[in-house]
């Protein structure tokens, strides 16, 4: 007998911020591992995407919840302090940091920073909803600025990050697989884990 996730039928529904221009759906797509798409998350001109959807027609709001619970302590070393409000059955927040994933250049220069994002897991009708909520850099620091967290404005990507031809500037150019791809990975770990049951640890914080 084949396992049972080569059966579990899901849809996924990609939505991207007001910004944004368009947005991508599949429809009863059957969830294999070799299948999954890898591109949840996007980085674009367009604006970042906002949030995913995944619909599970087998498992319970509360099914998901605790099996999310079980991703997040599997997933990150210091699981109680990423945890930072939940409620059984309706929704889990996260927030973590993803150590030196921001790279920029300038003159001749590489630089890395850390990057602090909350995450919104929602539970509804046996969907997901995987919506990043901000993301934050961390700023070393200088006679111009103090050091600390700062707003990434994500919901204004193509004002801070592309010049007026839709080009990405290039000292940010490495943000456009980056940081989706960040994303990416995490939505495909919870997925796994979800229908399968394992998981693969590779994140920070």
């Amino acid at each position: 007998m084949k396992p049972f996730y080569h059966f579990l039928m899901i849809s996924i529904v990609v939505t991207y911020n007001p910004f944004s221009t368009y947005g991508i759906t599949i429809e009863n797509d059957t969830l294999r591992n070799e299948s999954i798409p890898n591109s949840y998350f996007e980085f674009n001109s367009n604006g970042f995407t906002d949030y995913v959807v995944l619909n599970y027609d087998s498992i319970s709001n509360i099914g998901l919840f605790w099996k999310s619970i079980d991703w997040v302590n599997l997933t990150y070393k210091y699981p109680n302090e990423v945890i930072i409000s939940q409620l059984e059955g309706e929704y889990l927040i996260i927030e973590g940091i993803a150590n030196s994933l921001l790279e920029t250049k300038a003159m001749g220069v590489t630089y890395y920073d850390n990057m602090r994002y909350r995450i919104h897991i929602s539970f509804k009708n046996n969907k997901l909803k995987f919506d990043v909520t901000s993301l934050e850099s961390y700023n070393k620091g200088s006679q111009y600025i103090s050091p600390g967290w700062y707003d990434m404005k994500i919901d204004e990507i193509e004002k801070y990050y592309y010049n007026k031809k839709g080009k990405i500037q290039t000292i940010f150019k490495s943000y456009e697989t980056n940081i989706p791809k960040y994303f990416n990975d995490l939505v495909k770990s919870l997925n796994d884990y979800i229908i399968k049951g394992n998981i693969n640890n590779d994140n920070n914080w």
